[in-house]
């Protein structure tokens, strides 16, 4: 690893540990795992793939978030997420991976009052008007650890979120929401379960997404001009006065290396309608790319979101988060998953680093 690399490898909290002989690499567990702290002491839990030279950050403490999510290539570690690990007082988009849960977007009623041109994000239910933060309260609560693990197949580590008095005055349910990572065969997997409480009185509704933020380009120095996307989607949802997809549609999907500079999603683009797992790839000019794909048990009825899509190359990152569910669903009962009390639904994201050799 040169100098250059070591230094931001300091900066971002990387791990920057010395080549090893063949013997030990040959010995050595493939999967590791430790605790480290960012430069604002920012707790992290670091998984390590050694086969594959993968390493991804989690941070507890800030929403439950994937952190950061480092690959070695051409001899040195490339921090793929824009802003990763770094927590920084930083203006526009903060980046990472934040998990968007029970809301996505902002929340609208019907009837809302502007106050200084502004409608603050709520929902109403049974009567009563409850507040819901934009893209919901769960990436701005502290989870809790409940177990970490290695073995021949994974590094892993499982977050908890519960219902507390601070959540029921905004949601009104109990539940329990668990989300696994794992480091396993040179990917990222974040498994997320969400648990209704037995004592609810009525099915808990919620959509579900992760704003994950790549940066643009990937490697620093490399093109932006040839930044590409590639998607399968069928079409966009077209988004009505208040901002959120209103139903209607027209095609929209992206062939493979199609530029990124050509497209805008500043406002987002909500696309949807795959015909198998939805998933976004993006391919840097230097070779290196990610895939992003995602399962969910079950869907809602249609129209919901499957990648809703945010900036650009002009912006310095994109963000092709995954989504099951609708803006605003609190409010129109419409793009929601409806879990009855007592049940428990999966949610399943990969994401790939991918490494294409160049001619």
């Amino acid at each position: 690893m040169n100098r250059g690399a070591r230094i931001i490898g300091c900066v971002l909290g990387l791990s920057t540990a010395p080549a090893v002989s063949t013997l030990e690499a040959a010995t050595a567990p493939r999967y590791a795992l430790h605790e480290a702290t960012t430069a604002k002491k920012i707790p992290l839990i670091v998984l390590r793939d050694e086969t594959s030279r993968l390493e991804a950050a989690v941070a507890p403490t800030q929403g439950g978030e994937l952190s950061g999510l480092a690959v070695e290539f051409q001899r040195r570690w490339v921090e793929l997420l824009y802003r990763g690990r770094d927590y920084r007082p930083a203006s526009g988009f903060r980046g990472k991976a934040s998990i968007l849960w029970p809301a996505v977007g902002s929340s609208v009623p019907a009837g809302a009052t502007p106050v200084n041109g502004k409608v603050a994000s709520a929902y109403d239910y049974r009567g009563k008007r409850y507040p819901m933060p934009q893209h919901g309260f769960a990436r701005l609560k502290s989870w809790s650890v409940a177990r970490t693990w290695t073995d021949a197949t994974e590094a892993a580590v499982e977050l908890v979120l519960k219902d507390d008095a601070e959540t029921r005055a905004q949601y009104p349910f109990g539940f329990a929401l668990h989300v696994i990572y794992r480091v396993t065969e040179g990917r990222v997997e974040i498994q997320h379960e969400v648990k209704a409480a037995a004592d609810n009185t009525a099915p808990m509704a919620f959509s579900i997404g992760n704003h994950i933020g790549f940066a643009v380009p990937l490697l620093a120095g490399s093109s932006v001009e040839s930044f590409a996307v590639e998607s399968p989607s069928r079409f966009e949802y077209l988004r009505g006065k208040n901002g959120a997809p209103d139903g209607t549609t027209r095609e929209r999907s992206f062939p493979p290396s199609t530029p990124l500079k050509d497209l805008q999603f500043m406002p987002a683009m909500s696309v949807g309608a795959y015909d198998a797992d939805p998933w976004f790839r993006l391919t840097d000019a230097s070779g290196l790319g990610v895939k992003v794909t995602h399962r969910a048990q079950s869907t809602p009825v249609p129209p919901f979101v499957q990648f809703n899509l945010y900036g650009g190359t002009a912006e310095g990152f994109f963000c092709p988060e995954p989504f099951v569910g609708l803006h605003n669903s609190l409010n129109t009962q419409t793009g929601q998953i409806a879990l009855a009390p007592g049940k428990s639904w999966s949610w399943l994201i990969r994401v790939e680093p991918e490494r294409v050799a160049r001619k």
